[in-house]
């Protein structure tokens, strides 16, 4: 279980965090861990392996196989969620399911995670 108070360091590299770093370490599901990469350790893939002192298996790190979106990647997916959900030709709540495969609070749970919200 997370801890209260947040550290201000990455665990891999010790870097001070960025409230961005803050931001990604929870939408990848590091702060579920009690665990914060820096910007630099994300965009570089370092958080998918257990930071030192993970007391579990390293097959069980849950962020092994995660994919960090780059900003543009992020843009793009924001962009599409909000056409889906909110744009001129947004797909209806009757056909939203069989469309897109999630409900619209779903789409709008992902719309929120990516844009750090």
């Amino acid at each position: 279980m997370p801890s209260q108070n947040l550290q201000d360091y990455c665990d891999w590299c010790f870097a001070p965090l960025s409230e961005d770093a803050l931001t990604r370490s929870r939408w990848l599901g590091l702060a579920s861990e009690d665990t914060w990469a820096c910007s630099t350790c994300i965009e570089k893939g370092r958080y998918r392996v257990p930071p030192e002192g993970w007391n579990g298996p390293a097959d069980e790190w849950l962020a092994r196989d995660e994919y960090v979106l780059s900003a543009d990647d992020r843009r793009t997916v924001l962009n599409a969620l909000n056409e889906i959900l909110h744009g001129p030709d947004a797909i209806e709540e009757w056909e939203f399911h069989t469309r897109i495969g999630v409900t619209r609070e779903e789409a709008a749970q992902t719309w929120r995670r990516v844009a750090g919200e």
